[in-house]
Parts: structure tokens; C-alpha cells; sequence
């Protein structure tokens, strides 16, 4: 997909999409509200293999260019949510386009 073609729509329903395969969750089951601590849990807790909430740490930190990951470690970006995720793939397209097509299969 071009990048003038991908919306903050496309964006969205791909996080969404992304999130529910990581926590093997149907799409229509979260809510932009839902919390990743909260109401998406991670299936196991290891120090050896990465769980849902690893992946999901991954995904926000490759995408992210530096000052966002700034930002991130100072606490000035906070991801808690569905929402949250969404918003800040939309935020990190417009710097990185790319690296969110790659992770959100675009």
C-alpha cells in the first residue's frame, strides 16, 4: 500500500488487528479503552520468551525515531491502551511510515 493511500482510519483498524493477533483475542472483543494491564493479560510470565506485552513494547519502540523514544523513557508518552497504541502508530507513521507498515503489515 502507498503511503498517500494509508489513512489514520487504516492505521487504527490495523493496530486494532495487530493487538487482537498478539493477545489472540477476536477484533471485535477490544475496546479502545481496553488497558494492557487490565483487560488484555499476557497468556504466560518467563525470562526467557517474550510474551504479549514484550511484543507489544517492541512494536512501540521500533517504530518510534528517537525523540519519541525520548519521550517514552522520560514518561512524557504514556501507552496504557488500545487507544494509546493506535494514536501513537498514527503519531509515529508521519515521521516513520516505513517502520509502521512493516509491523502493521501495511
Amino acid at each position: 500500500m502507498v503511503g498517500s493511500e494509508i489513512t489514520r482510519q487504516i492505521i487504527f483498524t490495523q493496530s486494532i488487528r495487530r493487538i487482537a493477533n498478539i493477545f489472540s483475542v477476536p477484533e471485535e472483543r477490544l475496546k479502545l479503552k481496553d488497558r494492557f494491564d487490565a483487560e488484555l493479560h499476557v497468556s504466560f510470565v518467563s525470562d526467557f520468551k517474550d510474551n504479549e506485552f514484550d511484543q507489544i513494547n517492541y512494536d512501540i519502540q521500533y517504530v518510534a525515531d528517537k525523540k519519541t523514544l525520548k519521550k517514552i523513557q522520560s514518561g512524557d508518552i504514556t501507552i496504557y491502551t488500545v487507544e494509546d497504541y493506535c494514536e501513537h502508530m498514527c503519531a509515529c507513521f508521519e515521521v516513520n511510515p516505513k517502520y509502521v507498515c512493516e509491523v502493521l503489515g501495511l
